[in-house]
């Protein structure tokens, strides 16, 4: 006997598929937007704010 997906469960599957990329889409709409108003943080800051993780005295998180 072959072993598959039913209809229901391909359904099912591509049902889930669907909603996780809405969600992605929505997500990148929202960064997008986030970006344009200016909600962003200096790459610089967050490399620094990271590299200091490793040492005695981290930096705050960057706003």
């Amino acid at each position: 006997m072959k072993r598959g997906l039913t209809c229901y469960s391909k359904l099912q599957a591509l049902s889930v598929w669907i909603d996780q990329e809405e969600e992605r889409s929505r997500l990148t709409r929202e960064a997008l937007d986030d970006v344009d108003a200016g909600r962003v943080i200096d790459h610089q800051a967050v490399q620094a704010w990271a590299d200091s993780l490793s040492t005695d005295t981290p930096l705050p998180v960057p706003r």
